[in-house]
């Protein structure tokens, strides 16, 4: 006879987002963030997705990154559950940290974007190298200037 074929140990979608309500009971609102290119302009957007979720002992606060799981209805809006928290909204660092994270993210978009382009830093360093290549050719001095003027031989100089 055949064996009994295995079901995969999970095969409910997941998603990771940050919380951004926890004012009801057993729920929380979890914002997913996602990129998508524009059908039209071609600009890569950043497109949120609110989803409720159940969260049996109210451990997730505004600000937590969670992993919820789709699940059965569980109220009229509610199909996700808490799987776990991911990072505390203490656990993020400061401000600044946010603000680098940012960065990155907007260097990814810009480059998926537009990718012929060069980086602004690799752009701003461009320039400074020119500079110095500008620099060392006029303390060349002789060589630079005469390769500039145009020879006109032994006959212009007499």
């Amino acid at each position: 006879m055949t064996a009994p074929s295995r079901m995969p140990a999970s095969t409910r979608k997941t998603k990771t987002g940050r919380v951004v309500s926890d004012k009801m009971d057993k729920t929380v609102v979890v914002s997913v963030e996602r990129l998508a290119r524009h059908p039209l302009y071609k600009r890569v957007i950043r497109l949120t997705t609110k989803f409720k979720a159940h969260d049996e002992a109210n451990d997730a606060h505004v600000g937590d990154t969670v992993l919820i799981e789709e699940s059965r209805p569980l109220s009229a809006t509610k199909r996700w559950r808490l799987v776990r928290i991911v990072a505390r909204a203490g656990d993020h660092g400061t401000t600044a940290d946010l603000v680098g994270e940012e960065e990155a993210v907007s260097e990814a978009i810009h480059g998926s974007a537009h990718p012929g382009r060069k980086s602004a830093e690799a752009a701003a360093a461009a320039p400074a190298t020119e500079a110095a290549d500008g620099a060392d050719a006029a303390a060349g001095g002789d060589e630079t200037a005469a390769d500039a003027t145009p020879d006109a031989g032994p006959e212009a100089s007499a």
